[in-house]
């Protein structure tokens, strides 16, 4: 347990050199030539992913990364634009071809390792958004003085909100946004095996709208 934080260290100065030296693992001549205004997604867990869907359904160019060998290999044999390494580090986004991101989405689950990722990024990239994972009010604050440009609470559906704001930032329609993120909703609940039949026509404002209404008329009764 003594030797978890130095093989830790030691692993993240190995990583480092091999990416100096070789670029970026896993990328071609290809993945790199053109990577211009691309999105960032630093973690391609289950918030990355969905956050990268999102990012399909508009057809905006992004690169996603991730530490985990495993996780690269499966995006990469359904060709998507996922490689490894840390994101969160400038040098890695350099190797990559990437100047000036666009936007870069930290989806990290980890309170400590947002903290830092915001403040590298931010010295590098003084001018891009960064949209940050919080983890509650005061983790959320601590990332605004980061530096992050936008910040959501960590709540369930905090991928399909990240998603939604950098979609908005595009210059997306609310009300498409609003649809994408209803569609992402409902395919979610179907795949953990949920009828979302009863779902149609009802937004998340619909439902919001709904229950303030139902709130006030119990409060008319008493």
């Amino acid at each position: 347990m003594v030797l978890t934080p130095f093989l830790a260290t030691t692993g993240s100065k190995i990583a480092a050199s091999i990416e100096s030296k070789r670029g970026l693992i896993g990328a071609s001549k290809e993945d790199v030539a053109n990577a211009k205004d691309y999105v960032v997604v630093a973690g391609f867990g289950r918030v990355g992913q969905s956050v990268c869907e999102l990012l399909d359904a508009r057809l905006i160019r992004y690169m996603a990364f991730d530490m985990s060998p495993a996780k690269v290999i499966e995006a990469r044999n359904r060709g998507l634009s996922v490689f490894f390494g840390d994101a969160c580090r400038p040098e890695v986004l350099k190797a990559a071809g990437i100047k000036n991101p666009k936007a870069v989405v930290v989806t990290l689950d980890d309170k400590d390792g947002a903290s830092r990722a915001v403040n590298a990024l931010r010295r590098e990239y003084p001018t891009i958004q960064i949209f940050v994972r919080a983890k509650d009010a005061k983790h959320q604050k601590m990332l605004q003085l980061g530096g992050a440009t936008a910040i959501v609470p960590e709540l369930l559906e905090s991928s399909l909100l990240l998603g939604g704001a950098v979609l908005l930032s595009y210059g997306t329609p609310i009300e498409e946004v609003n649809s994408l993120i209803e569609e992402a909703r409902k395919k979610t609940l179907m795949d953990a095996g949920l009828d979302v039949s009863g779902l149609a026509g009802y937004s998340g404002n619909e439902i919001a709208d709904k229950k303030k209404e139902e709130k006030k008329q119990k409060e008319n009764e008493t």
